[in-house]
């Protein structure tokens, strides 16, 4: 493999990474920022129409795990 495809290679990894965080961040922002049904009983109060809802926690579990694979795919130089 030449050096020029490697970075070419490396590049692309790096422009997907950044498009899934970018991508499951505006996502989850906009499920934690909702008030469905879903939501659950308030876990800790922002305001007194806001708060962190017992829903938002797999929201926040699945953000990070998803920011975990990003880091993998960044790091990843092969």
């Amino acid at each position: 493999m030449h050096a020029h495809d490697y970075r070419q290679r490396v590049q692309r990894r790096r422009l997907i990474a950044i498009a899934v965080y970018l991508v499951t961040s505006v996502l989850a922002l906009l499920l934690i920022a909702g008030h469905g049904p879903w939501a659950g009983r308030v876990l800790f109060r922002v305001s007194e129409s806001h708060g962190f809802n017992t829903g938002d926690v797999p929201v926040i579990l699945l953000w990070a795990a998803a920011m975990a694979c990003c880091a993998a795919l960044w790091r990843d130089t092969r």
